[in-house]
């Protein structure tokens, strides 16, 4: 009996390779198409003939139909091909369901604009879109599926720049999230324009050394709501303690705290903090001379657990001020083999001789701050909170895209900051079911928003369909308990 040759292709392929068919594997990805043969007259044998591709395999989704395939069946069937119209309607059926409470805000301070503010704010998150695109991106999504509304780039620019007029309204819809006596904190980054008509639009300088036009974005942040609750503008040349203390007023806030970054310390800066009477967590650099590490060294220190470690302190008084010291060993352990790496593979810059200068700091964080309290686990979680901070302004510049703006009118502006600020709320409903589900190592929120996206509905003869689901999308969707409809 002849023995069967094993196939060369995996089994997750050739399981799909029918009668009549033939499996190709073409620049990695592998494809069915449809084969038969003839009689050849001058070879005098059956020759091969290949027919039309029948689709795709995937190892994850195994036998996806070539959409070419799917439209002449559909047409063979008597459905009329000119009523086909295909919509994103993933990420449409999450903000129906998990932004109910920011839906109903809008309502309620824009009634005549809400629906074009989600619009705008829908084609800001998931397509980093420019006013000029958005009314082809909202065509192509079941948002604006039962709008009657003509949208254009002129319908879009004249909303954003009366939305912007409407300072008092964005103020009243921003400060509906503050919960009363909410610990809040804030910081500022700067933002680039390419416009030379508006007052906020300034040479000012920044971390990076860079004098281009810009303007100063302050936001407040709430860690109980996970979430930013409130942003102001100010022009390019206006320092950050200048304008915490007006943005603060505005907002209504009475308990918010300044956590800077590490950097910002200095005699002046804190003089000013507490003129206008703030409060501030400020982390020091470790050459800090206000710093007494051998005060670390006793073995009595207290503890308190935070994130799964075990974090040691003690504070003291310091020129007006408590200055809270903190150790990780952990992170101790980290720097220790970081700086002997740097040694071995950098020894003109590392010496074993600095690594012994440097020894009581590894592993540890100075935090100077004027709040009364002497919970140091309540200061160094605040600390640690200003990583949401840094996540947000993430947001803003690299998922938005929104730190270079070419507006030329200050209405335009405030409506086209305002639109990225309900995006960004977005963004963090979804940042956040992310971390809670511990899912955030696998899934960036561009992830998410990505498979979203991806999933389509289809009309055929005046009735919608939804196209089936990838299996990777399935297994995410089940993960975070989210039903698409």
């Amino acid at each position: 009996m002849k023995e069967k040759v094993k196939s060369h292709h995996p089994d997750w392929a050739t399981v799909h390779r029918l009668p009549g068919t033939e499996l190709r594997l073409i620049r990695g990805h592998y494809y069915l198409y449809a084969v038969t043969s003839r009689y050849d007259p001058t070879l005098k044998r059956a020759k091969k003939v290949t027919g039309k591709l029948l689709g795709g395999i995937t190892q994850e989704d195994g036998f996806l139909k070539s959409e070419k395939l799917e439209l002449a069946e559909k047409a063979s069937k008597g459905i009329d091909l000119s009523k086909i119209c295909v919509r994103e309607c993933g990420f449409t059926s999450f903000l129906t369901q998990y932004s109910q409470t920011i839906a109903a805000k809008l309502n309620q301070f824009f009634p005549e604009a809400s629906q074009a503010i989600t619009y705008m704010a829908y084609t800001r998150l998931v397509h980093n879109s420019p006013i000029k695109n958005m009314a082809f991106h909202v065509s192509k999504s079941m948002l604006s599926i039962n709008d009657k509304t003509i949208l254009s780039e002129k319908y879009f620019s004249t909303t954003l720049r009366n939305i912007g007029s409407m300072r008092n309204n964005i103020t009243a819809y921003m400060k509906s999230f503050i919960k009363p006596d909410d610990y809040v904190m804030v910081d500022m980054t700067n933002m680039f324009s390419a416009s030379d008509k508006m007052r906020y639009s300034k040479e000012g300088y920044n971390s990076d050394m860079v004098f281009d036009k810009q303007f100063n974005l302050l936001y407040i942040y709430s860690p109980s709501l996970v979430q930013p609750v409130f942003y102001r503008l100010y022009s390019g040349d206006i320092r950050e303690v200048n304008g915490f203390k007006l943005c603060i007023q505005e907002s209504g806030i009475t308990d918010a705290v300044v956590v800077a970054e590490k950097g910002f310390y200095s005699k002046n800066n804190v003089e000013n903090l507490q003129q206008e009477g703030l409060h501030y967590i400020i982390p020091l650099r470790r050459d800090s001379a206000l710093i007494e590490y051998e005060k670390l060294q006793p073995k009595e220190l207290p503890y308190f657990k935070f994130e799964d470690r075990y974090i040691w302190y003690t504070s003291y008084e310091c020129q007006g001020q408590k200055l809270f010291l903190f150790k990780d060993d952990k992170l101790r352990v980290n720097e220790e083999k970081d700086y002997l790496n740097r040694i071995e593979s950098m020894p003109e810059y590392y010496q074993i001789q600095k690594f012994y200068d440097k020894t009581e700091q590894f592993g540890t964080i100075a935090i100077a701050s004027n709040m009364d309290t002497n919970n140091a686990e309540h200061v160094y979680s605040s600390y640690k909170s200003r990583n949401n901070i840094e996540v947000m302004f993430d947001g803003i510049k690299n998922v938005l895209h929104a730190d270079r703006t070419y507006m030329q009118n200050e209405d335009a502006l405030e409506g086209w900051m305002f639109i990225n600020h309900i995006a960004i709320q977005w963004y963090y409903i979804i940042f956040s079911m992310l971390k809670q589900n511990k899912m955030l190592e696998r899934y960036s929120v561009c992830d998410f928003m990505l498979h979203l996206y991806e999933m389509k509905k289809v009309r055929i003869n005046d009735s919608w369909v939804m196209e089936p689901i990838t299996k990777p999308s399935v297994a995410m969707l089940e993960k975070l308990k989210i039903h698409i409809t």
